[in-house]
């Protein structure tokens, strides 16, 4: 017996940037690997190449999840235009792949988000013209549509175990560009949406550290941010009804808020936002100054996207803002609302200042399943292959 899958749905959402800019914007459900949904990459400046040879290679692949502070301006990105310029760190929360190339040119993923997994497997074989095929099992933090990147970093992991097993067709700048631009999220159980892609959870994920992207997915600053603690958690606001409930897409009301208030206020405030970025967070990256990093880092989580995700999550982003303040003062020397939200962060190099933090939450009622307690991870994706491990952002192939 043979079970039909849903009719695939079409979202329509009217796009307000400018004072001026009212146009709409089409979302269209597809099937993972569905060939009018892949973008090839001499469409987005990567030169096309081919993998003919089938080696049965197998690896294990880690990364790192990220935090989100801010995109710098969303008018410069779209469903098919990856970019927008942002900042992130990778912290110590991951995803884990297995991945094996195989003779036989079938795709079988098991584990968590298939639908993704699976599109990207398509994706490399039809744009290597690779005659084999994957196995994949891949697991997720388990933290979805909360602000914790589950789907950058599970596009991410895929497409470095795939890269790796395909003996690295792509440097790792490419392959950015090939999640960017073939980005995608759950729609129900059967089918993906586009996405919206900045690029910041695959140069977190893969290099490690706090990064600054500027637009079309271009990596300018890498830092180390050694011995740092990261107090992460998902604060109960209004706006987990509806995050858990399952009412829309996932993808439905991200779309809603990037294309309508968030791009408005960006079109107003970006340049003061991008101000603040060359002219007070770059200086503080250089110096590794993690309070000056904090200071810019709040002055922006008030301007702009930013404002505009926090607002989502109930009364003006009142409870966001409550946390962000709060923590701030209890010492903390960074603090921000990760992508959409609702997830909270704060890091620190003082572990009086972690634990005042921790106790805080917990006399504030914040369960301890919604409290991450790790820190900046600085190494970034690595990969085992045969039970040995290497260190995947030094190697000398890797290029930003």
């Amino acid at each position: 017996m043979t079970t039909s899958l849903p009719e695939k749905k079409t979202i329509e959402i009217g796009i307000i940037g400018g004072p001026f800019d009212r146009i709409t914007t089409v979302l269209e459900e597809f099937e993972p690997g569905q060939k009018d949904f892949i973008v090839h990459p001499e469409s987005f400046g990567v030169t096309p190449r081919t993998v003919s040879q089938i080696s049965e290679r197998e690896v294990e692949v880690t990364v790192p999840a990220r935090m989100h502070s801010t995109v710098l301006d969303m008018n410069r990105f779209n469903t098919g235009r990856a970019g927008g310029g942002g900042i992130g760190w990778a912290v110590g929360v991951y995803f884990q792949a297995r991945v094996r190339a195989t003779a036989n040119p079938d795709i079988v993923v098991k584990g968590q988000r298939p639908l993704i997994v699976s599109h990207f497997a398509h994706v490399f074989k039809e744009i290597l013209k690779f005659p084999g095929g994957f196995e994949i099992e891949l697991y997720d933090h388990g933290r979805r549509h909360v602000g914790m990147g589950s789907s950058t970093g599970t596009m991410t992991a895929a497409c470095v175990g795939i890269n790796e097993v395909l003996g690295r067709p792509f440097t790792n700048r490419e392959l950015r560009r090939i999640l960017g631009f073939n980005a995608c999220e759950e729609s129900g159980l059967h089918y993906l949406i586009r996405g919206f892609e900045t690029g910041i959870g695959a140069m977190a994920g893969i290099n490690g550290g706090m990064v600054l992207s500027t637009d079309d997915m271009e990596l300018v600053y890498r830092i180390p941010v050694p011995e740092t603690k990261a107090l992460i958690f998902i604060p109960d606001v209004p706006s987990l009804e509806d995050e858990y409930s399952g009412k829309e897409t996932a993808a439905e009301s991200e779309v809603e808020l990037l294309m309508r208030r968030a791009r408005y206020l960006d079109t107003l405030q970006c340049g003061t936002k991008s101000q603040i970025v060359l002219l007070d967070l770059l200086p503080s990256m250089v110096r590794g100054d993690l309070r000056g990093i904090g200071n810019s880092l709040f002055d922006l989580a008030f301007l702009g996207s930013k404002r505009a995700e926090c607002e989502q999550h109930g009364v003006f982003g009142a409870p966001i803002y409550h946390f962000l303040g709060t923590l701030r003062g209890i010492g903390a020397e960074v603090v921000g609302m990760s992508s959409v939200g609702p997830t909270v962060y704060a890091m620190t190099k003082d572990q009086d200042v972690m634990d005042r933090m921790l106790k805080y939450l917990k006399d504030h009622d914040v369960p301890e399943s919604r409290i991450i307690e790790t820190f900046i991870d600085n190494t970034g994706a690595r990969v085992k292959e045969n039970g040995v491990e290497r260190n995947y952002q030094h190697e000398g192939w890797l290029t930003c």
